[in-house]
């Protein structure tokens, strides 16, 4: 059988395509799953976990304890696994260690844990990091901030030390087996007041494992002696007591005489200090001050940084984000200055040293715990000359992304910048083919919670490395120079704010050449103050001057420098929102950066967040995009003089639901420039085809749906394929960094545009575009089909062979195609061919047709029901005329109509249309309450016809009137298919169509993000005369095999009936004509499957419709009498075909008001005396019969 596969696109409602090009996704980072165990770390301890040779990291910190595999013995990580299940029972973690606590020869994992005053240890069962669950040691460490292990009693096994804030306690615990089970907890001091934290050594060198303490509030550094090597305490003995706020204590010989000195971190004096041990017996010299420089100490460790056989010292610097370190010059104790190793951590909370790239030098690394990172840093030169930050668990909650070689290798890196956290971060593109493995900061400071362009990635001083361009504080604007092209950033403020108020501040910032000088210069809004300035690059080395201003506006929102008047020097266009929403632009009007006056481009935008500048008609001169988020629509303007004449908006999309951020590129490398965008509600990363490269786009096609609130958008080159790959980011909390590789064209394409020569005078650029046209392309074995848009666009995506393009043969016979069709040859994929239509009225024809379709639920006693009118006109002339919809308002109470009602009476609404187009359809939505019983009750019946007008002179006059019966019902189900000609139409009847209705709800708990509904059509109805009247929810249609249908409702977020009912509900309705081939005795059944998400079908009822014989003269057929107008006021019009042979008018209580005797066919009925009501009429015909319902207003 031929396969076919149809697109359906409907102007008011639908717009899907088979894409045309393939992408591949690759997620770089999602918070929902990449180190979700890793928030907040506050400590972290090195050391080989799975007995591979290299050193491996344990973090504690958040509510996870975690462990980072050394994947490569080389520095490359692998993402945080948690240690156990169980270690979550470790409430707020402050501190974790490692040692092999139960002698069989792995490490083991400690854990002190402040939340629920716990110290627990964690078995490496397999010595490859498999571990098993939590074993309390004991939970009477009352704010447990510290844990250390050593053998304290001499028994060849591992104890435990632990310092607690609020009972003030140094313990420990003894492993009573060697094997991991401890005694209880032994007090050795109560005497430190707010125990942060505490360490272990030999301090007076007799050969057992002394213990250390720092306390906070009391300013103490102390020690206590293992006086018999058994863990026999002696009292404190107080180092010193002036480290205000002490934090950390560490030992280690920094004077190298053989003893063990000891060193602490302060935070509130912000000290490093150290204190020599004098006798090597615990007798302790003043406190040598190693550094007050650093601010907000809050750790310190002590390792040979630069292997000299000395130790030098390592601290975290957490006010200002700070890991540093200082040389002990002489390996006497003698320390250089800061040396700064980074300054892109966010309250750093841990740091020490360890091996991590097998080199055989120590490399540092640092946890930070608002930024939730841990990170690791190369000593390159052995020297303690350090490299980029390696960040080991990614974080990305970022608002824009860019794309630049970063590290001068040559290939395209990411870049990131996140208002959420202040991180401005590179991702490093390792291998040239978009493996995305490490991410590296710029800086945690930034403060563009609003950014919405990157455009600020720039070279201010010419030095050939890319450097950025940020805001700190939303006061400062700072430049981050790239030393040298590593990659490594240093800081530099262009400029500062005297003025700190909320609401104030930077809010946007471009670069650009304003004054043809031949360096950068900086564009900035500033709120608060209502103005747009720029500084110029003086020097081109970055030395900037003062500000000038451009404009005094106070809602400037996203900014792009172009030349759109092509006079060679850069304008400034800028989107506003607040009172008065609109684009403008600024002419730079002497080269020199003087701007003119503000000049409007549109003010049709609702909340503009996106501007792009790109010649999207190819005509050499710049037009402009917008994304604007409450209207959900992406468009463009054309620079129609190229001096910067805007014309009026051209809407692309209206279903970019909260339009976020556009660009554009040439995805398809056609030549052309096609136009990509996100939007925030519907998930959506979605690009539009410029399929003549002079701005007719096609329709949305959908690239992913799976990057949740997408932000921006970006197009490069990845992996040097020579195609434009796309990389999308996202704001919220979870976090979602994604490129998509560009697959290239999947089928090959034949696109073009279908006119309308309305005025019959040959077909023309100047006619105008129509949609609905079903466009049908065939090779023999497969078929596609669409329908063209509303800018008369169609695209058909089909595979190699030598297609034959037309319009349908359900095309109307007043009009012809010209041409007629177009062959197509394709060999392969990759191919497109452009073939536009005309149609064009041979003669002028007037044809108007209307439908009823009951939308939601039936009709029910005391309930509200919900109608739809479709009407659309099928003829060759632009009409006006109206609509009336007559209905029972002795059972219906009339509510709202979706459209404005010209006149109104108890039981007919009237409504106007104008310019209603050829091929154009529009709805109107109306609600009714049923009444209550006992006016309305089941099983009465109710009778609704709408009539569209002009009715005189149209082509099918019996299509403007249309009538719909129901039956009042006392429940339904809310999945079901009818068919509103019910279960038999005469063979005379079979050449008109059956209108199909759908009906679905959500009864689930939770709203259902998407819903298919398969329906099989019956194989004697005519596939190719299906026309969709309506549908509830924005969804495509796919047709294969001509039978298989599949409505398809993506991210449409349905609600369920438990919490809001109303908007609960869905529906599809067509109609469809049988075959001409269809017989007496045929039943054309259908059912139809409902899938929401991933739930099992729910199958409808099954409908059926028989094609039955036209009546004998022996019968009386019912259906052949026509009675109208009804309701009816004076004369009621009665025309039948067979004799009718007497009359009898019954009012609603069956009581019979009048008899008349006929002979005729037609008769004219004076109901003018009759009062206002439901009546009946019998009519007979020989000995049959027919009772017809009318009523009187």
């Amino acid at each position: 059988m031929k396969q076919f596969y149809t697109t359906v696109i409907l102007v008011f409602s639908l717009q899907f395509c088979y894409g045309q090009i393939e992408f591949e996704e690759n997620v770089v980072f999602d918070g929902r799953s990449d180190n979700y165990y890793s928030e907040g770390p506050q400590s972290a301890y090195s050391v080989d976990i799975d007995g591979d040779g290299d050193n491996d990291i344990v973090s504690g910190g958040g509510a996870w304890i975690t462990w980072l595999e050394n994947l490569d013995g080389l520095g490359t990580f692998g993402e945080a696994q948690l240690v156990s299940s169980s270690s979550a029972n470790a409430i707020s973690p402050q501190s974790v260690y490692a040692i092999d606590i139960d002698n069989d020869g792995d490490i083991d994992v400690l854990s002190a844990s402040s939340g629920d005053d716990k110290i627990a240890w964690y078995e490496n069962i397999d010595g490859q990091g498999t571990f098993g669950n939590q074993q309390v040691i004991t939970i009477n460490a009352d704010g447990a901030s510290s844990v250390f292990a050593s053998d304290l009693d001499g028994d060849g096994d591992i104890d435990v030390i632990s310092a607690s804030i609020f009972d003030d306690k140094i313990a420990w615990y003894e492993n009573m087996d060697g094997q991991g089970s401890f005694g209880p907890q032994n007090v050795i001091s109560t005497n430190t007041d707010e125990a942060m934290s505490v360490y272990s050594s030999d301090i007076d060198g007799d050969g057992d494992m002394d213990i250390l303490s720092a306390s906070r509030n009391d300013n103490k550094i102390a020690w206590y002696e293992n006086i018999d090597g058994l863990a026999t305490f002696g009292t404190q003995q107080i180092i010193t007591s002036n480290a205000e706020g002490a934090l950390a204590v560490r030992s280690s010989d920094v004077d190298g005489d053989g003893d063990l000195d000891v060193f602490s971190a302060s935070l509130d004096d912000n000290k490093i200090a150290w204190y020599e041990n004098m006798d090597g017996q615990g007798a302790f010299g003043i406190q040598q001050i190693i550094s007050t420089n650093a601010d907000q100490v809050r750790d310190v460790s002590v390792s040979d940084i630069d292997g000299d056989g000395d130790m030098d010292v390592i601290s975290t610097d957490s006010g200002d984000n700070t890991i540093s370190w200082y040389e002990n010059i002489d390996g006497l104790g003698s320390f250089s200055a800061q040396q700064i190793i980074s300054k892109i951590v966010k309250q750093a909370s841990s740091v020490l040293a360890s091996d991590l790239d097998n080199d055989g030098d120590l490399d540092v690394i640092s946890a930070s715990y608002l930024d939730s990172k841990i990170a690791w840093y190369e000593n390159i030169d052995s020297q303690g000359s350090f490299g980029i930050q390696n960040i080991l668990t990614p974080r990305v909650t970022a608002n824009d992304v860019f794309s630049i070689d970063v590290d001068n290798d040559g290939d395209l890196d990411i870049v990131t910048s996140s208002g959420n956290d202040g991180r401005i971060s590179w991702f490093e593109n390792t291998d040239g083919q978009g493996g995305f493995k490490t991410q590296h900061d710029i800086t945690v400071s930034a403060s563009f919670s609003l950014l919405s362009r990157f455009d600020f990635v720039t070279d201010l001083n010419n030095d050939g490395y890319v450097d950025f361009v940020s805001v700190s504080d939303n006061t400062k604007l700072i430049w981050y120079i790239n030393v040298n092209g590593s990659g490594i950033f240093t800081e530099q403020i262009i400029n500062e704010l005297t003025v700190a108020l909320p609401g104030y501040g930077y809010t946007s910032v471009d670069v650009s050449d304003l004054d043809n000088d031949g360096d950068l210069d900086l564009i900035c809004a500033i709120s608060g103050t209502a103005r747009v300035v720029w500084y110029e690059n003086i020097d081109g080395q970055g030395t900037f001057g003062g500000e000038q201003i451009i404009s005094m506006e106070n809602s400037s929102w996203d900014l792009f420098l172009e030349d759109l008047d092509l006079d060679g020097d850069k304008d400034i266009v800028m989107s506003i929102n607040g009172i008065n929403d609109r684009i403008v632009w600024y002419e730079n009007m002497d080269g020199q950066g003087a701007f003119g006056s503000e000049v409007i481009i549109t003010t049709e935008v609702d909340n503009c967040r996106s501007v792009f500048v790109e010649d999207l008609d190819g005509d050499g001169d710049m037009d402009i995009l917008s994304a604007s988020i409450n209207d959900n629509k992406i468009a463009w303007y054309e620079n129609i003089d190229g001096q910067g004449a805007f014309g009026n908006q051209q809407i692309i999309s209206t279903i970019a639901d909260r339009a976020k951020s556009v660009i554009a590129a040439d995805l398809d490398q056609d030549g052309d420039t096609d136009v990509i965008s996100t939007s925030v509600f519907d998930h959506k990363l979605a690009w539009y085809e410029n399929v003549d490269g002079q701005g007719s786009f096609g329709v949305q096609q959908i690239v992913s749906t799976s990057n949740l609130f997408p932000d921006a958008v970006f197009a490069a080159d990845f992996n040097n394929d020579g195609k434009l790959d796309l990389v999308t980011t996202s704001s919220n909390l979870e976090g979602k960094l994604v490129w998509y590789k560009n697959l290239s064209v999947a089928s090959n394409e034949i696109s073009g545009i279908v006119r309308l020569d309305i005025d019959m005078d040959g077909c023309s650029v100047s006619d105008e575009p129509i949609s609905n046209v079903l466009m049908i392309t065939d090779n023999g074995s497969d078929s596609f089909a669409t329908f063209s848009l509303d800018n008369g666009i169609y695209q058909l995506f089909t595979n190699e062979g030598i297609f034959s393009t037309e319009i349908s043969s359900q095309l109307p016979n007043y009009y012809v195609s010209n041409p007629t069709s177009q062959i197509s040859n394709f060999t392969g994929v990759g191919n497109t061919d452009n073939v536009d239509f005309c149609i064009e009225p041979i003669t002028i024809i007037n044809d108007l047709n209307i439908s009823i379709y009951p939308t939601i639920d039936e009709p029910r006693p005391g309930f509200n029901t919900t109608y739809q009118i479709v009407y659309n006109n099928m003829g060759t002339t632009q009409l006006s005329g109206s609509v009336a919809y007559e209905f029972d308002d002795s059972k219906l109470n009339f509510l709202s109509a979706s459209e404005a009602i010209t006149s109104q009476t108890t039981n007919t609404l009237n409504f106007d249309f104008t310019d209603l187009n050829p091929f154009e359809t529009r709805t109107i939505d109306l609600e009714f309450n049923v009444f209550a019983p006992p006016t309305t009750n089941i099983d009465d019946e109710l009778v609704a016809t709408a009539t569209i007008n002009p009715v005189s002179g149209d082509e099918t006059e019996e299509d403007n009137v249309f009538t719909l019966e129901q039956t009042v019902i006392g429940s339904y189900d809310p999945n079901d298919i009818t068919v509103l000609e019910g279960d038999q139409i005469f063979i005379d009847e079979a050449n008109k169509y059956l209108h199909y209705l759908i009906r679905f709800q959500n009864t689930g708990t939770a709203s259902a993000i998407n819903v298919r509904v398969d329906h099989v059509l019956d194989s004697k109805l005519d596939w190719t005369t299906m026309q969709l009247e309506s549908l509830s929810h924005t969804g495509r249609v796919e047709i294969t095999n001509e039978t298989d249908v599949s409505f398809i409702f993506n991210n449409i977020n349905l609600a369920d009936s438990t919490n809001d009912e109303p908007n609960s509900h869905g529906f599809i309705a067509y109609k469809i004509k049988p075959k001409n081939d269809v017989e007496v005795g045929d039943i054309i059944s259908g059912t139809a499957d409902i899938f929401f998400d991933f739930n099992p079908a729910i199958i409808t009822n099954t409908v059926s419709t028989e094609i039955v014989e036209s009546l004998s003269v022996d019968q009386f057929n019912a259906q052949a009498i026509q009675v109208f107008p009804n309701p009816v006021k004076n004369q009621l019009e009665i025309t039948s075909g067979q004799i009718i042979d007497h009359l009898t008018i019954v009012d609603i209580n069956g009581r019979i008001l009048k008899e008349i005797k006929l002979s005729n066919l037609e008769y004219s009925l004076d109901v003018s005396s009759l009062a206002k009501g439901v009546y009946f009429m019998e009519i007979y015909s020989g000995n049959s019969s027919s009772t017809k319902k009318f009523i009187k207003n």
